[in-house]
């Protein structure tokens, strides 16, 4: 293509919609929430991860694998790997957007581009390290092996890497790893429990949480300069293992494995906390079926963020724990339901 004298109108080709472009480009394009995904042209992408935003003032693509992206000039220099001219050439040509006339033509200011601040390098944890500490000896599996059969404890135990770990003189503190979507070990969280299952929640006077990674960099076994990743969702790596999985998000690990015991076709994910619901801690769920499932302190919050999320995933947002909660209990989640029903009656 020969551009080098002409100046287009960036401004209205900015405008055209970006779905439109990928598909004039010959895109599969597959609608997702409110919006379109397709393959993405920066990385090699197996599993379309690149979603096309629109509406309210939005008008661009973002890869949530790769985290690369733009607007349609951006896309289809990229897909084409033509220079900007010649990518210009090709919409304005495509969409019949004339170009300017060389008189009237008046070159913007350049602006001085964005510099993004340089992201953490991480530290893995090796998986040996969880390797020795998988058990259903912990706190928490104890309770619930009193509610449920033990091999079914003892299969979401290994299928969540559930560690038992000992610590101040107690020995079956809980050990919930974050494993992401590539199996990598990010962190490993430490909590103890009250065994009864009446309850099964944080052991009396004992309601602190630990992070072994930041206990064995201090004791030399890790960096002592290691930067861990926090942003994980627990159970993030079963998502790979069961692609066609309705998945259920909760906040805590614990309501996570209850779920999974009391309702095994669907996958039981957590955020690790009430406020860990951004588009950077969900988009592995992105494309996915996921019901969920708020604490009832939390449904009001998590309804507004999720809402504003539909593009990223088909979300539904049940208000369970607010329907069945008692109404003197205003902290409850699905697990206080499932121990009110199978405490007095277990398996």
């Amino acid at each position: 293509m020969n551009s080098q004298h002409e100046h287009f109108d960036t401004e209205r080709i900015r405008a055209i919609s970006i779905t439109e472009v990928a598909r004039r480009l010959g895109d599969n394009i597959r609608k997702v929430g409110v919006n379109h995904v397709t393959r993405c042209p920066w990385h090699d992408d197996e599993h379309p991860s690149l979603s096309l935003v629109e509406g309210k003032g939005k008008n661009y693509c973002h890869c949530f694998s790769c985290g690369k992206g733009g607007d349609g000039i951006a896309y289809t220099m990229q897909h084409e790997n033509w220079t900007f001219q010649e990518a210009c050439q090709w919409l304005s040509q495509t969409f019949g957007i004339s170009t300017l006339q060389t008189s009237s033509y008046v070159p913007r200011p350049k602006q001085k581009p964005t510099v993004k601040p340089t992201e953490p390098v991480y530290t893995y944890i090796p998986m040996e390290m969880l390797d020795g500490l998988v058990s259903t000896e912990n706190s928490l599996c104890q309770c619930l092996m009193r509610m449920f059969p033990t091999e079914a404890v003892e299969w979401i135990t290994e299928e969540y890497r559930i560690g038992c770990y000992s610590l101040y003189e107690q020995e079956d503190y809980t050990v919930f790893p974050s494993i992401d979507s590539q199996g990598r070990l990010c962190n490993l969280k430490v909590q103890h429990y009250d065994t009864n299952p009446t309850s099964a929640r944080f052991a009396h006077n004992d309601q602190k949480t630990f992070w072994l990674g930041k206990m064995w960099a201090k004791e030399g076994l890790l960096p002592k300069d290691a930067v861990f990743k926090s942003r994980c969702l627990f159970g993030e790596h079963l998502l790979n293992r069961y692609p066609q999985c309705m998945v259920a998000l909760v906040e805590s690990p614990k309501n996570a494995l209850f779920g999974a015991l009391a309702y095994p076709k669907m996958l039981w994910i957590a955020t690790g906390n009430k406020t860990a619901i951004g588009p950077e801690e969900l988009k592995p769920l992105q494309g996915r079926d996921v019901i969920v499932i708020p604490d009832r302190d939390a449904i009001a919050e998590w309804k507004t963020k999720i809402g504003s999320m539909r593009w990223l995933a088909n979300f539904t947002i049940s208000d369970f724990c607010e329907r069945m909660a008692p109404e003197d209990q205003a902290k409850f989640d699905i697990a206080d339901y499932l121990q009110q029903q199978l405490w007095a009656q277990p398996f």
